[in-house]
């Protein structure tokens, strides 16, 4: 296992889809930044904005006006979810069978998804937060109730602390969204999935869960676990929960659809 780990992870690791969905990232949370500082434009304003400012709240500023938590979710997938479809259409996974067993494949498989997920969210998030730091440095000070994000409570205690807990929740986030959908396309055996189905699940459990009053209860809405720092009614304790949800059903559905599916297609040959 840990050649083929190795070996597919550095492939992963410099493909074309991880380079584009971290750039993707940065770029959704840079660009109410540019508008508002480098280029002319009399569109969206960074809220709050005064002379005080410090790297922390340009970085919690911008992501409160960026579009990151309903683009994230289709990045989430585009990252590695199809590449058990792809190993099998191209006959790759039928040789490999021949060198590791099918369980050892989808323990890798797993394990590559969430580790590629988790460090192209880290970097991408972490990237712009050390950015703005760097730039506009970072006061001792908070200003108690300015935001109203799941972990406020953190951030009137410690501003760099609150922003390492959010950065570490949202990836944490991020790769439990990825293996559900790594369960999505694999039982649907559909590389489309990858890209329609999340950007239904954010129209579902946004809009249409909100307009049928669902998300009192337990808040569904996905876009929340990609913007922890809006103003929302996801806290802490229920951002874990949905994860974990999320994972448990994602497993199930490799487990259904992928593995006992593989062990019966190559155990009657």
């Amino acid at each position: 296992m840990n050649t083929y780990f190795k070996l597919e992870l550095k492939r992963t690791l410099f493909s074309w889809r991880t380079i584009i969905s971290a750039l993707i990232i940065m770029a959704l949370l840079v660009i109410p930044y540019l508008k508002e500082f480098v280029i002319p434009y009399k569109g969206i304003r960074f809220p709050y904005l005064n002379p005080n400012l410090d790297g922390v709240q340009f970085y919690i500023n911008a992501s409160m006006v960026s579009y990151v938590g309903y683009i994230a979710p289709v990045v989430t997938a585009l990252i590695y979810s199809t590449s058990i479809i792809k190993d099998k259409r191209s006959g790759f996974l039928e040789k490999l069978l021949k060198i590791i067993d099918i369980k050892t494949y989808f323990k890798a498989k797993v394990a590559i998804n969430s580790l590629m997920t988790f460090l192209v969210f880290a970097f991408s998030h972490g990237i712009v937060m050390l950015y703005f730091i760097i730039v506009y440095g970072l006061k001792q000070t908070s200003e108690k109730g300015m935001y109203n994000g799941a972990f406020e409570g953190i951030y009137d205690s410690s501003k760099l602390l609150y922003i390492l807990i959010i950065l570490l929740v949202l990836t944490i986030s991020a790769v439990a969204f990825s293996i559900f959908m790594l369960g999505i396309t694999t039982a649907t055996d559909s590389r489309v999935m990858a890209y329609l189905f999340p950007a239904f699940y954010v129209v579902l459990t946004g809009v249409i869960f909100q307009a049928l009053s669902l998300n009192v209860v337990v808040n569904f809405n996905i876009t929340y676990l990609f913007n922890l720092i809006i103003d929302n009614s996801a806290r802490g304790y229920s951002v874990i929960v949905y994860d974990f949800v999320l994972v448990i059903l994602g497993i199930a559905l490799l487990y259904q659809f992928g593995y006992k599916r593989t062990l019966k297609l190559y155990s009657e040959q």
